[in-house]
């Protein structure tokens, strides 16, 4: 299911390309909020981490247990950002 997801993800994207930002894409594309701010914060703490340690992660503990769709936004933003790509996505 999740590898569904993904390939649809980056099949609109190239679709998409004219979006200004990926979090513009997804949204256009009809993710709800709760996906988007996962996503959001997934790809900053991927970015991060891909830098330093020091700051750690930005992720919403309670939400991430209760709302399934942040949790998977978070994992895809997590998934799919890296530093390099860091204006990209954010």
């Amino acid at each position: 299911m999740k590898t569904i997801i993904l390939v649809t993800i980056v099949y609109l994207c190239l679709l998409s390309g004219c979006s200004s930002s990926r979090h513009q894409q997804l949204t256009e594309l009809g993710f709800e909020r709760a996906y988007l701010d996962g996503y959001q914060d997934g790809c900053y703490s991927r970015t991060i981490a891909a830098t330093t340690h020091q700051n750690g992660f930005r992720r919403d503990p309670e939400r991430s247990m209760v709302v399934t769709k942040y949790r998977r936004g978070w994992q895809d933003g997590f998934d799919h950002c890296y530093s390099d790509d860091r204006n990209t996505y954010l």
